[in-house]
């Protein structure tokens, strides 16, 4: 006899009727808030000191420059980026405008970005060389129902403003250089050091779920829903859970509290897996990152595994999670990611593939080395002009090229800045990660 095979993920047991409908009702909220919950997450980590420092945190409405690249010890955004500096800021647009001096570009080839980010994750604009004079600017960025007072004006679609800047550092005797043009980034106009009611109320626990769904009803009133996403909170109404009031949700009735936890264990399990190819494809990507609409999924998954995300005509970020036979990446085993001659990643700026462990975040290791691209220092190529990149946990004889691995799961990220219009037309194909030896 044939017996079906055991469900993905096992049907939830529910004591109540009260308790099911929570849970069913809650589940695609959670997917749709994760993102902006982990936005002010991030906030809060960030700007809860009381002057700039040099990793990134600053209060609201300042910014803070990091002086070296990030490492396996920076922990506060996931999957950081180690070909870069960064440089970090939170604006809140509520009492007024804020304006970022962007510098004079010292050399013509210098990669940098300023990011900005909304509220729920998505990238409204990015700032450069492609649409800053080289001169520099003064750019205003100007919040919901505001006017801005003349020249360069960005308009951001919530109050909450997320600035990640990038610089880039072509190698080590060129961070003195890059920090210098790093610190020329300024905020020098700003409404104040206030930070929004939410960030300010965040709620932490030892129950994940109940804060879940405390900090984001208390989200809400900052960054009330549209029109079109108000359905989503119509269920949960009738059992007291209403967006006009301040629900204490950890004093609510039991099955009420469960079927919310029962959720969240869903819509977490749920995104995570989506996390990596549902067809144990070599290589994942999407050219909608940033600019999401509804894909509210995407969303949530590029908030878990990729927060901070740039749009695609800025950045394109290729991820895998297997080998070219489907097997989940461990660094147990020896791999390698070979470009034959003259198909190395099509980017206009640069390109890099960076390594991380099942935490996203970058895992120590014994050069130092987080990811290996354009740049890397001493890259070998063999005599036809193959690049081969050797990945694992053991170290191989030839290690120029080597990229460190854990002795456990781990994932890839592509990154390639300014990807070539044949890239993002689909004309490239990246190489699988293949098992050696």
């Amino acid at each position: 006899m044939n017996h079906p095979a055991s469900p993905m993920f096992p049907a939830p047991v529910h004591t109540s009727p009260q308790e099911a409908m929570v849970a069913a009702a809650a589940l695609p909220l959670v997917i749709y808030g994760y993102p902006l919950i982990e936005t002010l997450r991030t906030c809060r980590l960030q700007t809860s000191v009381d002057a700039p420092t040099r990793y990134g945190r600053a209060p609201m409405n300042m910014l803070s420059a990091s002086a070296r690249q990030w490492t396996h010890e920076d922990r506060d955004i996931v999957t950081p980026a180690n070909d870069l500096l960064y440089f970090c800021g939170w604006l809140n647009l509520a009492d007024g405008p804020a304006t970022i001096r962007v510098p004079a570009l010292p050399d013509a080839d210098r990669y940098y970005v300023i990011e900005l980010l909304d509220a729920h994750t998505n990238n409204f604009a990015n700032l450069g060389p492609r649409n800053v004079p080289k001169e520099g600017a003064d750019i205003e960025i100007v919040g919901p129902g505001q006017r801005g007072s003349g020249g360069q004006t960005v308009e951001s679609p919530t109050s909450l403003v997320w600035i990640i800047g990038r610089v880039l550092v072509t190698g080590a005797d060129d961070l003195a250089r890059a920090y210098a043009f790093e610190q020329g980034f300024q905020m020098v106009k700003s409404a104040g050091p206030a930070q929004p009611p939410s960030v300010a109320q965040w709620q932490e626990s030892d129950d994940e779920a109940v804060d879940f769904f405390q900090n984001l009803y208390r989200a809400m009133r900052d960054f009330p829903p549209t029109q079109q996403e108000l359905g989503l909170f119509t269920l949960l109404r009738k059992v007291g859970l209403r967006l006009e009031d301040d629900p204490d949700i950890g004093s609510m009735r039991p099955s009420i509290v469960n079927g919310l936890r029962s959720a969240y264990a869903q819509a977490m399990a749920l995104i995570e897996a989506h996390t990596r190819s549902q067809g144990h494809k070599a290589w994942g990507y999407s050219l909608r990152l940033g600019t999401y609409g509804d894909d509210w999924l995407l969303r949530a998954c590029t908030a878990m595994k990729g927060l901070g995300a740039l749009r695609a005509d800025e950045a394109v970020y290729a991820m895998a999670d297997f080998d070219a036979d489907g097997e989940r990446l461990h660094g147990n085993q020896a791999y390698e990611l070979r470009f034959p001659p003259g198909m190395l990643p099509p980017a206009d700026a640069f390109w890099s593939v960076s390594l991380y462990g099942e935490d996203r975040f970058f895992t120590a290791n014994e050069l130092g080395r987080y990811a290996v691209g354009d740049r890397t220092p001493g890259l070998r190529k063999e005599p036809d002009g193959t690049l081969v990149i050797p990945i694992g946990h053991a170290r191989p004889a030839e290690d120029a090229n080597w990229l460190p691995a854990p002795s456990s799961h781990f994932y890839l990220i592509l990154r390639l800045y300014h990807p070539s219009e044949a890239f993002r037309a689909g004309q490239y194909t990246i190489p699988a990660v293949r098992r050696v030896g």
